[in-house]
C-alpha cells in the first residue's frame, strides 16, 4: 500500500506463534492489495478500470467496498469520492481500503484469541485490549509541521485511530468537487470504535474543511482532532 506496517502483541505468546500471527496479517493484507491496488495491473480494480472485469463479477470484498464508498459519497455530498476526477470512469478506492483492510486483517488475531495487541498501517491503527488489563494503548499523533514532534497522545483500550494529512506524503488529498488540493487542515485524526470508519471519516473531514468538523458529529462514538 505504499507505506509501512507495525504490530505489537503484549500476550504470553511463544516467538514461533507470534511469527505465525504476523505472517497471517501480512498474507491477508497482500491478498487484499492484490484486489484493490491501482498500481498492480493484475488487481481486480485495474481490470475493472480497463473494462476487462465487470464490477458485478468482482470478488465479494470488492462489492462490499464499493457499496461502502457509494454510501460515504452520498452522505458526504461528494466530498468523499473514489473517482479522482468528476464524471471519470476510473475508480480508485484507496482512500477507503487502507483502514478497511487493516481492520479486516486484524480480525485474524481476534480469532486466535490474542488479548492485547495493535496493528498499524500507515498511521491507521486497530487496537485491542489495552497494553494490559489496566493500561490503555497510547498512540502519539505526529505534528505535520515537524515530524519529530507530537501534537498529542490518544489513549485507547479497543478501537481505531486514523490520521489523514501531510506529515508522511505532503499535500496529496484532492477535493473531488473543486478538482484542487484540499488544504484547510494539515492533519485530521479521528478515533472511534471501528478503524474502517475512523479512516474514511478522517479523509472526508480533511477534504470538507471546517464544515467537516460539524459533519462528523452525526456519527456516535467518533471524535476528531484537527491540526491547522
Amino acid at each position: 500500500m505504499g507505506t509501512t506496517a507495525s504490530v505489537h502483541v503484549n500476550d504470553d505468546i511463544a516467538p514461533s506463534s507470534f511469527d505465525d500471527a504476523v505472517r497471517e496479517i501480512q498474507a491477508e493484507l497482500e491478498r487484499l492489495e492484490q484486489m484493490f491496488s491501482v498500481y498492480r495491473d493484475t488487481s481486480e480494480i485495474s481490470r475493472i478500470n480497463r473494462g476487462e472485469l465487470h464490477l458485478l463479477d468482482a470478488s465479494p470484498e470488492v462489492l462490499d467496498v464499493m457499496d461502502a464508498c457509494s454510501w460515504l459519497e452520498q452522505i458526504s455530498n461528494g466530498a468523499f469520492s473514489i473517482r479522482p476526477k468528476p464524471d471519470s470512469g476510473f475508480l480508485n478506492p484507496s482512500g477507503f481500503v487502507k483502514g478497511w483492510a487493516t481492520e479486516r486483517a486484524s480480525r485474524l488475531w481476534l480469532e486466535r484469541g490474542l488479548q492485547h495487541w495493535y496493528v498499524g498501517v500507515g498511521g491507521d491503527y486497530v487496537l485491542f485490549g489495552g497494553f494490559d488489563s489496566e493500561t490503555p494503548w497510547t498512540i502519539g499523533i505526529i505534528d505535520p509541521r515537524n515530524p519529530e514532534m507530537l501534537v498529542g497522545n490518544v489513549e485507547v483500550v479497543s478501537g481505531g485511530i486514523a490520521t489523514s494529512g501531510t506529515a508522511e506524503r505532503g499535500q496529496h488529498l484532492w477535493n473531488p468537487k473543486t478538482g484542487g488540493l484540499a488544504d484547510s487542515f494539515l492533519s485530521i485524526t479521528v478515533t472511534g470504535p471501528r478503524l474502517t470508519w475512523a479512516d474514511a471519516f478522517a479523509t472526508t473531514v480533511f477534504v470538507m474543511g471546517e464544515p467537516g468538523l460539524e459533519w462528523i458529529t452525526q456519527f456516535e462514538g467518533y471524535s476528531v482532532l484537527p491540526v491547522r
